[in-house]
């Protein structure tokens, strides 16, 4: 039987995808509470509502609507999703984990930048409250990250490393992306405006800009492997560096320099010199890969 959003416009179905998202952020924090009510559910420092919250927000609020508007796209929603295996995996995998590795201190130069961005004084209420929303992400990531148990490390590695990458790749790279590229054929003009919508999404001012990035590498690795398991692995190598750095090394006094590292002329150059290494990676991943057989089937869209 023809999928039921088979014939719909791209414009209808991103239009589904994030009312289904809505639905499912709803329900997520219903299911949230109701489990919190449960006596001996929370141990009372907040942790435990946190992971609970990720948990059902990563399922229901976006890996679900993902898979559901796929099951109303296409016959096949795991291949419309490019979460099966075609061909040349291992090579893939080493291009996301040599990405992450070059990208990295561009990310980290444009982290530390956008951290220190002050408004215009016009605008000061205005920064207040972004900043107030920040530091409230912070002490969310801070509360997570504080666990020194390797119980701990392991709940970080899966729920927030782990779900977070799964859910929101299905969400972003395998059903929002796609849908724009269908709009829009031009891959670069998909790549950059569900990067925007990614950054935006987080509501995190200071951490615009990294996120932006972040968005960008993450599409472009979709786009030319035409595989969803790439940008998953990157995106889950992203955050369970973190954990881990946090996890081993998050007292100690080095940690606390790279943390607090002024944006001067040095950083700037090896953020230039990583930009130039994450570029040239890419067009060459691109270039290997349109040499053979002028066009592989990889690099074309496929509904």
């Amino acid at each position: 039987m023809k999928p039921l959003f088979s014939s719909f416009t791209p414009g209808y179905k991103i239009a589904w995808l994030f009312l289904f998202l809505l639905i499912g952020v709803i329900t997520a924090a219903i299911l949230t509470n109701l489990i919190l009510m449960i006596p001996g559910v929370d141990g009372g420092n907040g942790v435990t509502a946190i992971y609970v919250g990720s948990v059902m927000q990563s399922v229901l609020g976006t890996a679900l609507p993902a898979y559901f508007i796929a099951v109303l796209t296409h016959t096949a929603p795991a291949r419309y999703l490019k979460m099966t295996a075609n061909g040349r995996m291992g090579e893939k995998m080493i291009f996301a984990v040599l990405a992450f590795i070059f990208s990295y201190c561009l990310a980290s130069f444009l982290s530390q930048w956008n951290k220190g961005m002050e408004l215009p004084a016009s605008m000061h209420e205005v920064e207040q409250i972004l900043r107030s929303m920040e530091d409230a992400a912070l002490e969310t990531t801070g509360l997570l990250l504080s666990g020194k148990t390797i119980g701990s490390l392991i709940l970080n590695l899966i729920i927030v490393a782990g779900f977070a990458a799964v859910s929101e790749e299905m969400f972003f790279r395998g059903a929002l992306q796609q849908f724009i590229q269908e709009k829009f054929p031009n891959g670069h003009v998909a790549v950059w405006i569900t990067a925007l919508v990614f950054s935006l999404v987080h509501f995190q001012f200071y951490g615009f800009l990294p996120r932006l990035l972040l968005g960008a590498l993450l599409g472009y690795l979709f786009l030319y492997t035409r595989n969803l398991w790439v940008p998953i692995l990157f995106h889950f190598i992203n955050n369970a560096f973190i954990i881990v750095l946090h996890y081993f090394w998050g007292d100690t006094q080095w940690m606390r320099k790279i943390e607090e590292m002024p944006v001067d002329g040095w950083f700037a150059l090896v953020a230039a010199a990583s930009a130039l290494c994450t570029v040239l990676l890419f067009w060459i991943y691109h270039r290997r890969n349109s040499w053979k057989g002028g066009k592989t089937k990889d690099n074309k869209f496929r509904k």
